[in-house]
């Protein structure tokens, strides 16, 4: 699978990777180790030896974090996948010993990784998500779900949410949505934003039981911003017919997707929320939350990816709906840019 390489992609939450240990992780089909510098920033190392190939994420993180030490036969590589150490007869280290190294970054507790040239990466193309780092922390729900599905079906489910009707209904969905029209934002050659809103319709019943009367018809909101390459920031909420949003229920949510391999993808997901702020309602929330993660999107992800197979999406010539036009826009726009990348690298 061709990747867009001119990109930042999700790796992990940052509490993920504590001091002293080593983390391996599978991104753009490259096995990766990832390790805490002794500044405490983030390194990553292309996770293969450049002796024998072994896992270095199998080895050890010595040196006070400075480096990381091959299971095998002991040599040791810094954070720039210089080797460092060489145990063996006089200590001289071969010339081509070295590990390809990765640039990564870690804002808004998360762990980003640059998919190109580590020498060109811009972190200016890193999108804000500071929103939710500033919920509380009994208005936070997250979690981490690996999906056997091309990352870009994930981005669909988001991009498209009047499926939330069908495939959520009677917690997330009201029908509302599936009404309502779609206004799509074209916000550059990397961004799409796409919104719906109603009013008149009764509220959702994981917001509806939040509203000051409950039962009530209600303005609604839903705004979804995409990033490319598979970075998305939703806000959904409700209010009571006529009133201002600061009176009703508002949530901030990211799902972040990074391309494991062909057909399997990372997924986190981060919610917050300005209501319902407690241990005891965090504890309530969270199964409802986890529910429609696990046992609704995740299967009709994984079960749409084996209906497709290995064929490619838009050979299969599937029916547009007017829900749709978000998420074709984004594939679009990501298609072209890496379209773009793979004519600038051709001789």
């Amino acid at each position: 699978m061709t990747y867009l390489r001119h990109a930042w992609y999700v790796a992990g939450f940052a509490d993920e990777l504590a001091p002293g240990q080593l983390l391996a992780r599978t991104l753009l089909d490259e096995p990766l180790v990832f390790f805490r510098r002794p500044d405490g920033g983030v390194a990553a190392l292309q996770d293969r030896c450049a002796h024998r190939f072994a896992p270095l994420s199998a080895g050890l993180l010595c040196d006070g974090g400075a480096a990381v030490q091959c299971p095998y036969h002991g040599l040791r590589f810094d954070a720039t996948g210089a080797c460092v150490h060489n145990p063996h007869g006089t200590g001289v280290i071969p010339r081509a010993a070295r590990v390809k190294p990765c640039a990564v970054a870690q804002r808004d507790g998360l762990l980003w990784l640059w998919a190109g040239d580590a020498a060109s990466a811009d972190e200016s193309l890193i999108p804000d998500l500071s929103a939710v780092t500033r919920a509380p922390e009994h208005a936070t729900i997250r979690g981490y779900l690996p999906t056997a599905c091309d990352y870009r079906l994930l981005a669909d489910n988001i991009l498209d949410l009047t499926h939330a009707d069908f495939l959520h209904a009677g917690s997330l969905g009201s029908g509302a949505i599936t009404r309502a029209q779609a206004q799509v934002v074209d916000l550059g050659e990397r961004s799409v934003r796409v919104t719906w809103l109603s009013s008149g319709d009764q509220a959702p019943a994981a917001f509806d039981e939040h509203l000051r009367e409950p039962g009530r018809p209600a303005d609604q909101w839903t705004e979804v911003t995409w990033t490319a390459p598979c970075v998305m920031q939703l806000h959904v909420g409700a209010t009571l017919q006529g009133e201002p949003r600061e009176r009703g229920v508002d949530t901030c949510n990211l799902h972040l997707a990074t391309p494991e391999t062909a057909g399997r993808t990372h997924y986190w997901y981060w919610s917050t929320r300005n209501f319902a702020i407690s241990a005891e309602a965090n504890a309530a929330i969270r199964p409802v939350i986890e529910f429609a993660f696990t046992q609704q999107d995740k299967p009709m992800l994984e079960s749409q990816q084996r209906r497709i197979g290995s064929a490619e999406f838009w050979s299969l010539r599937p029916v547009m709906l007017a829900g749709d036009a978000g998420a074709v826009r984004a594939r679009r726009k990501l298609d072209a840019l890496i379209a773009a990348e793979v004519a600038a690298a051709a001789p």
